[in-house]
């Protein structure tokens, strides 16, 4: 089944590839045209506005962009690299030339609680260098008005909104679907609150997940409540209304939703985008679009190649599904991460390394080789420090469990130290249409497939690999954390953790950003001058050409153009609701095609992202 799967996800990428091959080439001609007629070079203004406008999510480490999938029905042009918009603030913040700042939110799209408060603490030290900070969107969603909440003035559009419906989510179960359909989904799970195989198993949450999944949504709720009233100068309880009786406060203000935001003091002024324009000539002059400049832009001139030092802190991003074998930049593959950190290992100007990771787990194997090849660099006597994002849970903690040190935001969500085993079977399924299988074998498990149904002996052996990996990991984190395994195991069974909480348990050390765990990872080399390096697999001048071109040529909105073209040809073309089955088809196959543990084991939280 995983083979197929496997297959499926080579041949979908093949077309991806192929699709990009000919984008590529149209972009090249564009960009010989932008060179012969383009405007003046940019430079940084004097006394102006640096434009923090993020594009789609915001990630530790942004995905390369992939032109064929613009073809293919992606909705995101492009995502946007939280370094980059801290360390455009930092700049900023430390630049004559610059007076200010503007959060145009518009764009931007999904970001963790651990992300938005990287975000929000560069915001401040922004402030605190005596810089303006303003902040403008036609709607803010709630990740959006976090960073908002921050500027000494948040404008909203007349016809804006302001939504805080809270953190939680929805999943889907299969039951009742599958036993109609004659599927048998054989389960093999170790953990009380291994929540990831239960669409497949019930027709919604079990009472154990539900209580889990609960608290770990109130604790992430308070410190955004906490946040809000802080920035804003709010009560907690003011806030928490507004979130709570929305509907009732909205029919208040006569069903303006603009007008309740300001009503309950989340929003400073309203302002169409033409008066909101003179407010910002009001900072800078008249030449509005002289005096400012988009936060990439601003980094790309500002930006110099640093030079080598003896003493470097390694950082390696490790983000996404775990997965073995070659991932490209964004996901984590163990052979392409591994290849980073013997890099690591065997550069002698590295003297420590940070893997700062944001992951929900993934493949068991594919986590233990990465774990295995960190253990190598720490024998060779180089500290090994964790920085938790926004998730570092199953497969994710695994790779963490045995570090020197594990640094985590207060939101991130980790643990979920779990291990589970899903493999459908279609033997009734096919019975109902009249497909009948039978062979020949030379042991019990030789007929063990999906279309002949799961044999006693081959249960048995997915169960017991199911509680070996369990133990391996109970044993693991005991080891790495210097605690029993009794009570590694009554904060396991796929129990979910905020950093707070996980940090009370013995799971982390302690609680900062990446500034914080790269201090220790210094401190543990016995360093005290040093300087930080990324260690990032190399892009291809193609890649660079495709990253410059999106990110500083203003290409995100023509690409975008492109793919709104492409669906409404494809809507007109196909019946109503199809062009959404598609999307779907895409997701489908993706989520599919990601499950190639060759051990068809996985340690991951599924319900860790509708939390975020």
């Amino acid at each position: 089944m995983s083979r197929f799967f496997h297959f499926v996800g080579r041949a979908f990428d093949f077309l991806i590839k192929l699709t990009g091959r000919l984008l590529f080439l149209l972009l090249i001609i564009g960009l010989i045209f932008l060179l012969v007629s383009g405007p003046e070079p940019l430079q940084v203004p004097d006394d102006g506005l640096v434009v923090i406008n993020p594009r789609g999510a915001i990630v530790e480490q942004s995905g390369l962009v992939a032109p064929g999938s613009l073809l293919l029905g992606a909705t995101e042009v492009n995502s946007t690299s939280v370094r980059d918009i801290i360390e455009a603030l930092q700049r900023a913040a430390a630049d004559d030339r610059v007076n200010g700042a503007l959060l145009d939110l518009t764009e931007m799209g999904e970001a963790s609680p651990a992300i938005l408060e990287a975000i929000g603490a560069a915001l401040d030290e922004f402030k605190a260098a005596d810089k303006t900070l303003l902040a403008y969107s036609a709607y803010y969603s709630q990740p959006q008005y976090l960073l908002a909440s921050y500027a000494d003035t948040v404008y909203l559009h007349p016809m804006g909104q302001l939504l805080l419906p809270g953190y939680g989510g929805s999943q889907l179960f299969f039951a009742d679907l599958l036993d109609r359909l004659g599927v048998n989904v054989h389960i093999f799970r170790v953990g009380t609150h291994k929540a990831a195989v239960e669409p497949f198993m019930l027709n919604g949450m079990s009472e154990e997940s539900r209580s889990n999944n609960q608290q770990l949504a109130d604790e992430l709720w308070q410190h955004y409540l906490d946040q809000v009233s802080l920035n804003r100068g709010l009560s907690e309880s003011s806030v928490r209304d507004y979130a709570a009786n929305y509907p009732a406060h909205l029919l208040e203000a006569g069903g303006n939703t603009a007008q309740v935001a300001v009503d309950h003091g989340l929003v400073d002024e309203l302002v169409s985008q033409p008066r909101f324009q003179d407010q910002v000539r009001s900072l800078v002059g008249d030449d509005a679009a002289a005096h400012t400049i988009e936060f990439q832009q601003y980094l790309s001139l500002t930006r110099r190649p640093q030079l080598p030092s003896q003493n470097e802190i390694g950082i390696i991003v490790a983000q996404g599904t775990i997965d073995v074998g070659e991932q490209p930049r964004g996901m984590i593959g163990a052979d392409s991460i591994n290849q980073l950190i013997r890099e690591a290992r065997n550069n002698d100007r590295i003297k420590a390394l940070v893997l700062r990771i944001d992951s929900p787990g993934g493949s068991a194997l594919a986590s233990e080789l990465i774990r295995e090849e960190l253990m190598q660099l720490q024998a060779a006597g180089k500290p090994l420090v964790i920085s938790m994002g926004g998730t570092a849970a199953s497969g994710g903690y695994w790779i963490a469990a045995t570090a020197d040190e594990i640094w985590a935001s207060p939101v991130t969500i980790t643990g979920s130290i779990g291990i589970f085993g899903v493999v459908p079977t279609f033997e009734n399924s096919l019975d109902e249409l009249g497909i009948h299988t039978d062979g020949v074998s030379t042991t019990p498990m030789t007929r063990a497939d999906v279309f002949s149904g799961l044999t006693e002996p081959m249960a048995a052996v997915f169960q017991a690999s199911v509680e070996d990996g369990y133990q391996r990991f109970l044993s693991l984190v005991a080891a790495g954390r210097g605690l029993s395994v009794a009570e590694v195991d009554a904060i396991a069974q796929g129990q979910v953790w905020s950093g707070s909480q996980a940090r009370d348990h013995g799971l982390v050390d302690n609680l900062g950003g990446l500034d914080g765990a790269i201090g220790a990872a210094a401190r543990l080399a016995g360093l005290d001058d040093y300087q930080h390096r990324f260690i990032e697999k190399p892009l291809t001048p193609a890649e660079q050409f495709m990253q410059q071109l999106v990110q500083n040529m203003g290409m995100a909105p023509a690409l975008a153009s492109v793919q709104t073209s492409l669906a409404g040809t494809l809507g007109r073309q196909l019946p109503a609701g199809a062009l959404g089955a598609w999307h779907d088809l895409l997701d489908d196959f993706a989520t599919l095609a990601r499950f190639n543990d060759p051990l068809d084991l996985y340690s991951l939280c599924e319900f860790c992202a509708a939390l975020r």
